[in-house]
């Protein structure tokens, strides 16, 4: 456990940390600890937390002064060796050592001012780090599998969503209405998640005037969830698309308007909360769980893994599925491009009649 250790910015040293980041690079060349330090304080950090960021962004900073590594000059190198000299070399550890490292780099480098920026072409070396050594920190303990799954479950989960709207056409008029038509809501947020790749805040996001609907069978999404990243455009296609516009028909008889939002609560017409969100994809297949242990506890990150595991089976580059999943960084697919191989290598194994596992 790190020692207690007294901040060492003042509160009258917080009322110029504005001042402290116009100073750009040269604030964290000079005194790369206080410059974090006064960041954290700067975003609200309590002093718990403050204490404990800047204890563990210190022991990197001093393993630097000791090797004779300028902040400036690190790379991905000096982080794979730092990231060995740890005493407690479990992955849980060297984890919370290279998020954090991760992130006082991207405020170092966001604080650069542009004078800098225009001399000055700045890498995340932790980014770069994943990149080359990721194979050789996946072999510390407990590493956690990312969790995709198999085509055949996909199926399943795929059957679920089509049984669960089975009614016919006349049954929407009587006293099975509305839980019907939540049905065919809850359905086309799911088919999002596992047919498009999509976050829940994109989900929550979307408007009426994001949906183009081509014909039929076919419907374009533009996702802009995020003001500082270009809008992606998806298609959606066949039972996926018709499933969307099921929900978009009965939305349109709501009093809406292009600004509205795609989904919505059943009682108020208010935003649904990422909570909601979470406990309507677990409820949607709960039964799952019960006839196959592996389903375990269906979730909207599991369900977009596993799209993007749909589109690696097809043999999309991961650059690609990046475009398509929204990454701000492409070494994101690139780690899930080897997850899903790992977990390919795991659950694609068949038993040959004499025993023998065939890979």
């Amino acid at each position: 456990m790190n020692p207690k250790k007294p901040l060492r910015s003042s509160l009258s040293q917080t009322k110029n940390i504005n001042s402290l980041f116009t100073k750009g690079l040269a604030a964290w060349k000079s005194d790369p600890e206080l410059a974090f330090e006064s960041w954290l304080i700067h975003q609200g950090f309590n002093n718990h937390s403050i204490n404990v960021y800047s204890t563990q962004w210190s022991v990197f900073v001093k393993w630097c002064r000791n090797h004779n590594v300028d902040i400036h000059d690190v790379d991905s190198t000096h982080i794979k060796f730092f990231l060995n000299s740890l005493v407690d070399n479990k992955l849980n550890q060297r984890q919370r050592y290279l998020r954090l490292i991760e992130r006082a780099f991207d405020v170092m480098i966001d604080s650069i001012t542009h004078e800098d920026k225009a001399n000055d072409v700045r890498v995340n070396p932790v980014r770069s780090y994943q990149v080359l050594f990721d194979p050789h920190w996946k072999q510390a303990q407990h590493n956690d599998e990312t969790f995709f799954y198999t085509q055949s479950e996909r199926e399943q989960l795929i059957q679920v969503m089509r049984d669960s709207c089975a009614f016919g056409q006349n049954q929407r008029l009587n006293n099975r209405a509305k839980s019907l038509r939540r049905q065919i809501r809850d359905r086309a947020i799911l088919t999002l998640f596992l047919m498009a790749g999509l976050k829940v805040r994109e989900v929550l996001a979307l408007r009426l005037k994001d949906i183009s609907i081509k014909n039929a069978n076919t419907l374009w999404i533009h996702v802009h969830a995020y003001p500082d990243r270009p809008a992606r455009i998806l298609a959606v296609n066949n039972e996926p698309a018709n499933w969307m516009l099921e929900w978009i028909e009965l939305r349109s008889q709501d009093p809406v308007g292009a600004n509205s939002l795609v989904f919505c609560s059943q009682k108020n017409q208010s935003a649904i909360h990422a909570t909601t969100i979470a406990r309507l994809v677990r409820d949607f297949f709960i039964d799952l769980k019960a006839q196959a242990p592996r389903f375990g506890m269906v979730t909207a990150q599991r369900l977009r893994n596993s799209y993007a595991a749909s589109l690696f089976d097809a043999g999309m580059d991961p650059n690609d599925v990046a475009l398509k999943l929204g990454y701000a960084e492409v070494i994101s697919a690139h780690r899930l491009f080897e997850a899903w191989q790992q977990h390919e290598a795991i659950h694609t194994k068949t038993v040959l009649p004499n025993g023998i596992e065939n890979t």
